[in-house]
């Protein structure tokens, strides 16, 4: 329990006032960028966007957390672009496994590799080249022949909707796929006001 609580108070404490997470352990950092039309650019810190929140919550049965972007209005973004990568950065190797809208990332050393599990509201997701990110756009059409691979993608927002990004390590407990996002992030919510 007190491992559970020390995990949730460092990831809310790290969740809050940024929009490029890194993980922890150390398993790569996960961006948000926003696009109206051709121009696009990554969230800063405490950025705030028009018509759009971010809320975050530590996951109670492992480490990581599921992110709720809801959308009241497309005032100033249509399109939502994320990037994944730079999995223990002093690793040569990264590899990633996407299947539909989830992936799998493998880092470490071949004795100690560790995953990490992540589920996104879209499918159109690409390897991109991480040397190639000054924008979100950019980085999402950057092509996949790279010594810094990362994953890049979009989904187009649409007025009066939610999405959710859940990055954590698989156990019996934690085991997500898309659908079950909304009614998960709801209840990590409930929980936290009823403590």
């Amino acid at each position: 329990m007190l491992k559970q609580l020390l995990t949730a108070v460092l990831l809310a404490i790290c969740l809050i006032s940024v929009q490029a997470q890194p993980l922890t352990p150390p398993a790569g950092t996960f961006r948000l960028g926003i696009s109206k039309g051709a121009d696009s650019h990554w969230l800063a810190p405490q950025e705030k966007v028009k018509g759009i929140t971010f809320l975050w919550k530590a996951l109670p049965d492992t480490r990581g957390f599921i992110l709720e972007v809801t959308v009241a209005s497309l005032q100033q973004a249509d399109t939502l672009f994320w990037s994944f990568g730079d999995c223990r950065p002093d690793m040569d190797i990264n590899v990633f496994s996407v299947e539909g809208q989830a992936f799998t990332c493998y880092y470490g050393e071949s004795i100690k590799l560790r995953t990490l599990q992540a589920v996104t509201p879209t499918d159109d997701i690409r390897l991109s080249n991480g040397h190639q990110d000054k924008t979100p756009l950019q980085l999402y059409e950057s092509g996949k022949r790279t010594d810094r691979p990362v994953l890049a993608g979009r989904c187009p927002l649409t007025a009066n909707g939610k999405l959710y990004f859940c990055f954590y390590e698989q156990n019996a407990q934690a085991d997500y796929n898309y659908f079950m996002l909304p009614e998960l992030f709801n209840k990590i919510k409930n929980e936290l006001k009823t403590k």
